[in-house]
């Protein structure tokens, strides 16, 4: 089994899976501004992975298959897992585990999907990628630590459901592409550095 990480992709995919990992422990923690800082970055793994299985020709069919689970896997942990347990702490309610199966039931509905499915020729899937999920957290923190303090048992929950109902919509997104590449790398650099600083300064 530990054969197959030592492919390109599948290598850079299991980088990704340890910042998801070690981001959940993180978060569980209480940690939640180094913990998402990290997922960001699974993001950024998960984002040139699939860059480099496609410029790599000479990969067997079982070390496309095996990639393309663990590259699932980590997807479900930095666009589900962790921001269910950021929420749930947030949210001292009975619906809080409501929410989080929630999250976790869309998260594994949209990966099967796309599984299935996949993307077109022009780049495009059906509804919302996961990936977008953590750097909105990201957002929405760092606008409650540098712009003004958010009710964020509330914020969450209202930005999250509508979120989560678009990653099974039924409408085309650009989900590949040179642009589409530089802007989530560009935007989860920055959303990871901005969250340690603000998290530094704030000790």
């Amino acid at each position: 089994m530990i054969a197959y990480l030592f492919d390109r992709a599948n290598a850079v995919t299991a980088v990704g899976l340890l910042c998801s990992g070690a981001a959940m422990g993180l978060v569980a923690r209480g940690h939640y501004e180094a913990g998402i800082a990290l997922g960001l970055w699974a993001i950024i793994a998960d984002d040139v992975d699939g860059e480099i299985a496609r410029r790599t020709v000479d990969r067997t069919m079982a070390t496309k298959a095996i990639g393309k689970a663990l590259d699932a896997f980590s997807d479900l942990i930095f666009g589900s897992v962790i921001p269910a347990i950021v929420i749930a702490s947030f949210v001292e309610s009975p619906a809080s585990p409501v929410f989080t199966a929630f999250l976790l039931l869309i998260g594994a509905l949209r990966l099967a999907y796309f599984d299935y499915f996949g993307m077109d020729d022009r780049g495009y899937s059906t509804g919302l990628p996961l990936s977008y999920a953590l750097p909105v957290l990201a957002a929405i923190l760092l606008v409650d630590h540098t712009i003004a303090a958010l009710e964020l048992a509330v914020v969450l929950p209202v930005v999250f459901v509508p979120l989560s109902l678009l990653h099974i919509a039924p409408f085309k997104f650009k989900a590949s592409g040179t642009l589409v590449h530089v802007l989530t790398i560009s935007v989860a650099i920055t959303a990871s550095a901005g969250l340690l600083i603000t998290s530094t300064a704030g000790t």
